[in-house]
């Protein structure tokens, strides 16, 4: 158990984050135990044919039989903003003693393939591979799971307050009376006082119930599980292009259609046979509405749909476990 003390004044800057870095180690959990992960097995299976690709010398020994992970592998995010190659560098910036200690807490020991003087450049090598192969291609679909969730709780301290929204994360989460007590595995049991350092609050696909820092004294985290993760693998058909066409009328679908790659205003109105100018209207609306982004190339300007389009017209699918 970890009990944390806050005073009035931390539960005022209580802040929410998402990290891609612990994402993607805490997947490792997944991956070894699935049993413990039913929501998460669609994408589970997904991945299965390309796990052989990756650096398992390492991978296996950064979490551990009790699910445990070296504290470093996973830095206190500071915003839901966070990009993993921000984290990475933070990882790969650990000092040798920290390096030592936590492995030793978690493993029992530095395993032999980490134990050289590149052993962090190639836990970071084998974290950003696993990125680029097994968590990149569904980390929009996962991402807006995390950020709804915290658009939820935000609107939670707003209409009920902190301690509501506290007592609301996890069965195991529990607030009351300045104490906030997470019933996890903690060896030994500890209390520790916020001390005006600030508790993050994070979203975690990969929890599944709450995740706390390894070390005594670690910056203050708690990692709970978001809401919504039911949905999260299920597939909806995308629409109909005539659906879409009465969505958002036909001439903006078929210039939807036609961004298959970054194309100017001219260059859609000579395939269209319309004036640049008619085009141009219809790019402003499907820019205004943030389906179409703009990029300044030299004297050019290109087009190109933005993710909200994509999974507007199913170009996604095929990320879809």
């Amino acid at each position: 158990m970890l009990t944390y003390e806050l005073t009035a004044q931390d539960l005022e800057d209580i802040r929410f984050a998402i990290s891609p870095a612990a994402e993607t180690v805490l997947s490792l959990r997944a991956l070894q135990d699935p049993g413990r992960f039913p929501l998460q097995l669609p994408w589970i299976r997904a991945v299965q044919p390309v796990l052989e690709q990756l650096d398992w010398g390492v991978l296996r020994w950064l979490v551990n039989d009790t699910m445990g992970s070296p504290d470093f592998l996973t830095p206190r995010p500071t915003s839901p903003l966070t990009q993993l190659d921000e984290e990475l560098e933070l990882v790969g910036a650990v000092d040798c003693e920290t390096f030592e200690r936590q492995f030793v807490a978690v493993n029992g020991k530095v395993p032999d393939e980490l134990a050289g003087a590149d052993g962090v450049t190639r836990i970071v090598d084998a974290l950003r591979e696993y990125w680029r192969t097994v968590m990149a291609p569904y980390w929009d679909r996962m991402r807006t799971i995390l950020s709804a969730d915290i658009s939820y709780r935000g609107h939670l301290v707003t209409q009920q307050g902190t301690a509501a929204m506290l007592n609301d994360l996890a069965p195991v989460i529990s607030y009351h009376d300045g104490r906030l007590r997470i019933d996890q595995v903690s060896n030994p049991s500890r209390t520790e006082s916020i001390d005006g350092r600030g508790l993050v609050l994070q979203p975690t696909l990969f929890g599944p119930h709450a995740v706390i820092p390894f070390d005594i004294g670690a910056e203050p985290l708690i990692g709970y599980p978001p809401r919504g993760q039911g949905n999260l693998w299920s597939v909806v058909e995308p629409p109909s292009r005539r659906d879409l066409d009465q969505l958002i009328g036909t001439p903006r679908a078929t210039i939807l259609a036609l961004l298959t790659h970054p194309r100017t205003t001219s260059d859609l109105a000579a395939e269209l046979k319309v004036t640049p100018s008619a085009v141009s209207q219809h790019l402003q609306l499907l820019r205004r509405t943030g389906l179409v982004e703009a990029q300044r190339t030299g004297k050019l300007v290109l087009y190109r749909p933005t993710e909200l389009a994509d999974l507007l017209t199913g170009s996604r699918s095929a990320n879809h476990p």
